[in-house]
């Protein structure tokens, strides 16, 4: 027999809200819940239900599964078992749930997803005997061996290198966590190793105690493997939990080790989830890595992608200059300049000459001439005999221009506004100034212009341009070969 009972509708919602509120009371109750606990698990069914309507219903199963067992600091912990489920997770809204978590909670938080035996249980009560460490437990880390010389005092910024260096600068002053992780790339030879340890010293000057990791890919490679043959793959993966600095050069040595990057990936995952800074070194940009995953490749391009192209030739100078003030000697300026011509694209070999130099000059008791300057360039370069130094006349310099650029020399003189006409009467008159220093008159009356207004202003816009334009600065510098 059913029996009915009439209640007015207000009063039932209101008996029901009462209800579902003393069951979370009871519940909390029933499980011994702090308030921070009670408000995360609350804050995770929120953003469950809001999620789960995204979610493909095969795969809802690894949201709903999910636990969340603790807080400490801005790391949320959420536990699941399968380590598919993990790694999908991760893949498709490891961003979603921490901006979710961050809105529910008030505050931002980092998501970490860990399997059921990182799960540390509550501690023990006090007894007398102490407790024994566990067998996982991972040796300390060595404190990494810097190169002292390898400084941002040190580093020469110039316009290729300006992003790298401010990005690096501001990465090492923990200042922001957008660019996590820094992703550094150059051909060899241009800064990045500098850079990478210039990070790395300044980090440990703000924190002096701070966990730094700094390895090359292939000492990541070679750690590995060895952590394979004596079956310790876990203890090598949990040397890294404590790491607050990530720094791994040439990163491009794992391509082609599937194994070792699956490895790489989980680390990867654990510190960048953990909100621990990651920085990173490689000879091509992350979609120029052949035989990387795209899965690690998509990683590496989560923070900021850095290029240090060649230097120009006035940064060459200052290099040279830079080095030689660091090591007592005082460079004269035209040498400076003889090397810099002869020495284009690799710092290290910029260097290389500079040292070998500075050794000749001091075991043969002579000057710092062009001559010994020519004789240190044997070792790298044929070729490379100094020749009389010569001012360009501006006449020669606005024939080179043209034939360099392909501009009839009537229309450069001329009166016409073509975009490449425009381009080369620009270059001639950057040129014609930092090559011979006339006067903007005389450099106007070169160029056929009646207003020497109307050069300056052109001086100023390849100047503009030349700092942002990587072809024509190389185009330039062919230029100033060929002039003289």
């Amino acid at each position: 027999m059913l029996i009915y009972s009439h209640t007015p509708a207000g009063e039932s919602r209101d008996a029901d809200t009462a209800m579902r509120r003393e069951d979370r009371v009871a519940e909390q109750l029933r499980l011994g819940e702090d308030i921070d606990a009670a408000r995360l698990r609350q804050a995770w069914r929120n953003v469950v239900q809001a999620l789960l309507p995204k979610v493909a219903p095969s795969s809802r199963r690894y949201l709903e599964e999910m636990t969340p067992v603790g807080i400490e600091g801005d790391v949320v912990r959420l536990q699941l078992d399968s380590a598919f489920g993990r790694n999908w997770v991760q893949q498709r809204f490891q961003r979603d749930l921490q901006e979710s978590l961050s809105q529910q909670l008030g505050c931002a938080v980092v998501v970490q997803l860990v399997g059921a035996d990182a799960v540390s249980e509550p501690p023990p009560p006090p007894v007398a005997a102490p407790v024994a460490p566990t067998a996982r437990s991972a040796p300390p880390l060595p404190r990494p061996q810097f190169n002292p010389s390898f400084t941002f005092e040190s580093f020469v910024v110039g316009a290729t290198n300006r992003l790298a260096h401010a990005a690096a600068v501001a990465v090492a002053q923990g200042n922001t966590r957008r660019y996590n992780p820094l992703f550094l790339y150059s051909p060899p030879g241009l800064g990045k190793t500098h850079l990478m340890h210039a990070i790395g010293q300044a980090f440990l000057q703000r924190v002096p105690n701070a966990c730094i990791m700094y390895l090359s890919g292939e000492e990541f490679v070679r750690g590995y493997v060895q952590a394979m043959r004596q079956q310790k793959a876990d203890e090598f993966r949990e040397r890294y939990r404590a790491v607050q600095l990530w720094l791994v050069d040439d990163v491009q040595f794992i391509a082609g080790k599937e194994r070792t990057q699956e490895e790489f990936f989980h680390i990867f995952n654990m510190l960048h989830a953990a909100g621990k800074q990651l920085v990173l070194s490689s000879d091509k940009a992350p979609r120029e890595l052949i035989g990387v995953e795209e899965r690690l490749r998509s990683r590496f391009e989560m923070g900021l992608c850095a290029d240090i192209a060649p230097p120009d030739w006035e940064t060459r100078i200052a290099i040279l200059l830079n080095k030689a003030a660091r090591d007592g000697v005082e460079l004269p300026l035209e040498v400076a300049e003889f090397i810099a011509d002869k020495v284009q694209s690799n710092v290290r070999v910029l260097e290389g000459v500079l040292t070998r130099l500075i050794a000749q000059s001091s075991l043969a008791g002579e000057p710092l001439t062009l001559t010994l300057a020519a004789q240190a360039l044997q070792a790298y370069l044929v070729n490379a005999q100094p020749q009389p130094v010569q001012t360009p006349s501006l006449e020669r310099i606005v024939r080179v221009v043209c034939d360099e650029l392909g501009v009839p020399l009537e229309e450069l003189l001329g009166s016409s506004r073509r975009s490449e006409v425009v381009q080369a009467r620009q270059i001639a008159a950057f040129l014609a100034r930092e090559a011979t220093g006339e006067s903007w008159q005389r450099i106007a009356q070169a160029l056929g212009r009646a207003d020497h207004t109307t050069v300056l202003h052109a001086y100023k816009q390849a100047e503009q341009r030349l700092r942002h334009d990587a072809r024509l600065r190389e185009r330039v510098q062919r230029l100033r070969q060929r002039v003289g």
